[in-house]
């Protein structure tokens, strides 16, 4: 594929720290993506941000007696890190309150929305609490989902994905202090969109995405699009540019909308990134699914139809821990940064890359992660490189005049094609999946170690050196495939393999088209067992 591209990541609260949960979803993920299709020659874009004005941002700072901003900086400079650490390769990182365009394009988006009929005020009920003499919306309330019954937050329910006006919760509680809600009425921005109908369908028709965000998109139509608070009577966040609601705030999903475009911005004008043919990929978890299928879609195409909407939304689902959902309230998690202390980035990539909540929910335990990295795949690979370093050293040049090539040799070289042609298109749409990518280059290198013991028979015998030499040429090639085949999952791995089969430049400036070709590998390779420490089990 060639042209642009442009790779988002739903920009996290900041309100703690990433967990594993985090990494598991959208941003592993789109760093997967994004890194195959630059080398597939496309030119990408991969930006998320930090997404400051979220109430469970000022949430926190209320329980901690801190200030929003503050609360905002310290974990938002928390997941930056975390993100490098963890090998995540971001264009921009968009941070709203150092964007001076992120509010600009915000409010005037909003304005001109209002100025059209798209955004209308009413007056609805939404919960109170009295003892904190605060409105409770989104993070400040929780209650039972008016759909599927699920405990849910104000605003969406991160269970059946759909949305609420808070009022509409089952008993709803302020989340500060625990007390039950009155209602009261408030006058407040919302927007319609049962008025944009006919572009979301159309959107949804031209749109990949998986089964469980499809039947969320049909479930609302079916039911009727709702309307949706786009302000709230609140102090944090960007203030409504709508006289009478200069007191309110504009809701930070709407708020989002912009956001996305305001960071594209930094790479020289959101209109190069965001119109004409650009390809727009979004990555996100479903609990933000229907911002991303519906409410966005309908902001951009009301207020500029020029704007490309996505050709593909790639969501995931919850991650847990030990069966139980992560939760950084109840301090159920594994913090990124304190696993990435102890154990490679790569490891945890290539794991995570495995155990994907893809279509439905996974666990992580570390008897599994044990298991399945110490116990299976890195001893395998491992043990295949040390074989084939043993081999590399006690074989001759290849004798490249032998033709034609020998039998042994020729499938492998055709099969590692083969695999690898899969592996390309299991980092590729519509077919993304990582785990199938690894489950791949498994099996290519079962079948290059299989190769390789029956090539040994040959090894010793008068007249058939020449051939055993071109079965380890070929062998090689493999080991220079998995190289570039396991370079978007678990890049310092694959450098590693690259340098230690004495391969000139780094593995990620390397065409995938090369791959495919084959790359041949000089013989007499050194210890690639001891090169290669990323890849030795525990």
């Amino acid at each position: 594929m060639t042209g642009n591209m442009l790779v988002t990541a739903t920009p996290p609260t900041p309100n703690g720290e990433l967990h594993l949960g985090h990494l598991s979803g959208p941003y592993l993920a789109a760093d997967v993506f994004a890194r195959h299709q630059r080398r597939s020659g496309t030119t990408v874009a991969h930006l998320s941000g930090i997404d400051d004005h979220q109430s469970y941002t000022e949430a926190r700072a209320v329980r901690e007696g801190a200030t929003a901003a503050h609360v905002a900086d310290y974990y938002g400079e928390r997941i930056v890190r975390a993100w490098a650490d963890s090998g995540i390769r971001l264009d921009v990182v968009g941070r709203p309150r150092a964007l001076p365009l992120h509010s600009e394009l915000t409010r005037r988006i909003f304005a001109e929305l209002y100025e059209r009929g798209d955004i209308v005020a009413r007056t609805r009920p939404l919960p109170y609490c009295v003892p904190c003499d605060r409105w409770a919306y989104e993070a400040y309330v929780s209650g039972g989902c008016p759909h599927c019954g699920s405990q849910s937050g104000g605003n969406s329910c991160e269970s059946c994905g759909r949305s609420n006006d808070c009022a509409d919760l089952v008993e709803p509680r302020c989340t500060i202090c625990g007390t039950e809600c009155e209602t009261r009425s408030c006058e407040r921005l919302y927007m319609p969109l049962e008025r944009h109908r006919k572009a979301l369908e159309e959107f949804w028709g031209d749109t990949a995405m998986n089964g469980h965000l499809t039947a969320l998109c049909r479930s609302l139509l079916d039911d009727g699009l709702p309307e949706i608070a786009v302000t709230h009577p609140a102090d944090w966040g960007i203030e409504a540019p709508v006289e009478d609601f200069t007191d309110q705030r504009i809701y930070v999903w709407f708020e989002m909308a912009a956001g996305y475009l305001a960071s594209a911005a930094e790479l020289g004008g959101w209109q190069a990134w965001w119109t004409g043919d650009t390809q727009v990929v979004q990555f996100f978890g479903y609990d933000n699914g229907f911002f991303h299928a519906v409410l966005f879609p309908a902001i951009f195409s009301a207020w500029d139809a020029a704007i490309t909407l996505p050709k593909a939304l790639v969501s995931n689902e919850f991650y847990r821990l030990d069966g139980s959902k992560f939760s950084t309230s109840r301090q159920h998690a594994i913090w990124l940064l304190d696993a990435l202390d102890q154990t490679p980035a790569d490891h945890l990539r290539l794991f995570l890359c495995w155990d994907r909540p893809a279509a439905a929910q996974s666990s992580f335990t570390q008897e599994t992660f044990d298991s399945f990295l110490h116990g299976d795949l890195l001893p395998r690979w491992h043990g295949w490189l040390k074989d084939l370093a043993h081999r590399a050293r006690t074989t001759g040049t290849a004798a490249a005049d032998l033709e034609p090539e020998p039998a042994a040799a020729e499938r492998l070289r055709a099969r590692t094609r083969r695999l690898l042609e899969l592996v390309g298109e299991a980092y590729s749409l519509p077919d993304f999946a990582p785990r199938s990518a690894i489950a791949l280059l498994d099996l290519l290198i079962r079948e290059a170690a299989e190769a390789g013991q029956d090539s040994d028979h040959l090894a010793d015998v008068p007249g058939l050196a020449d051939t055993h030499t071109r079965c380890v040429a070929a062998q090689l090639s493999a080991a220079a495939a998995l190289a570039m085949g396991l370079y978007p999952i678990a890049p310092a791995m694959a450098q590693q393999l690259w340098a230690a089969l004495q391969l000139p430049g780094d593995v990620a400036d390397v065409p995938w088209d090369r791959a495919l070709e084959g790359i041949e590998v000089a013989a007499g390779t050194g210890d690639l067992s001891t090169a290669c420490a990323l890849f030795a089990p525990r």
